[in-house]
């Protein structure tokens, strides 16, 4: 994995899907994002010295643009003091500091190795997909992808015309309310030789991989979007 670069970044765009669900955008000022798909970054909304090295407090995020580009682009929605203070301070053309990539939740890295892929994806926790998503070619990837993702209603259908658009090269599944965890881990298990992604609310994350490990899915098939 490549060392993470820190880079000044004006917000350039910031859209709300309501009830606390942010999209923002960053233009980089320095260099361009290079990252893997899957991996996240260390926001912070206080000044960072250059010289002094030392990181300010911060959050991570997934990083939900392409790799490549002078922007970036997060999903973030309220649970606590530092999204609240997100959601008043950031605004169109504030500035602040980006540290990336980090994280192994690389679905490319797994490809070869695998019959089946599955995706699962609660709430923003689809932004770590969307990067591959995005570029996700058939000839590329010679591996069957299904997609679960669940969503509290229409409203919050991230990424809906990502989705859309790659709906006939991979199986979609979208999941309005609660996702029937038992019934998903069934026909995960039942495919050999299959990878699980899990992304979304800590809660969702740890049903899912107990209820895979309960019905003898080795563990070592299940990857986390873990940001450590």
């Amino acid at each position: 994995m490549a060392n993470p670069s820190k880079f000044r970044a004006i917000v350039s765009k910031i859209i709300s899907h309501g009830e606390g669900v942010y999209t923002v955008d960053f233009s980089l000022k320095n260099g361009i994002a290079r990252f893997k798909p899957g991996q996240f970054l260390h926001l912070t909304l206080d000044e960072f010295d250059p010289s002094t090295g030392f990181w300010p407090e911060s959050r991570v995020f997934s990083i939900a643009s392409v790799p490549g580009e002078g922007q970036v682009q997060i999903v973030y929605s309220v649970k606590g003091v530092y999204t609240k203070r997100m959601s008043m301070e950031l605004a169109e053309g504030k500035y602040v500091w980006l540290k990336f990539p980090y994280g192994d939740f690389i679905i490319e890295k797994y490809l070869q190795n695998a019959r089946k892929i599955f995706m699962i994806a609660g709430g923003t926790g689809i932004s770590p997909f969307v990067p591959f998503l995005r570029t996700y070619s058939k000839d590329k990837y010679n591996v069957p992808l299904i997609l679960y993702y669940g969503i509290r209603n229409e409203n919050f259908y991230l990424y809906k015309e990502v989705i859309e658009s790659i709906a006939n090269k991979i199986e979609v599944n979208i999941v309005k309310g609660p996702m029937d965890i038992n019934s998903i881990s069934l026909n995960i298990v039942s495919n050999p030789n299959t990878k699980s992604f899990i992304s979304g609310p800590p809660l969702m994350i740890k049903s899912f991989k107990d209820t895979l490990i309960s019905k003898g899915f080795d563990s070592g098939n299940i990857i986390i979007d873990e940001w450590e």
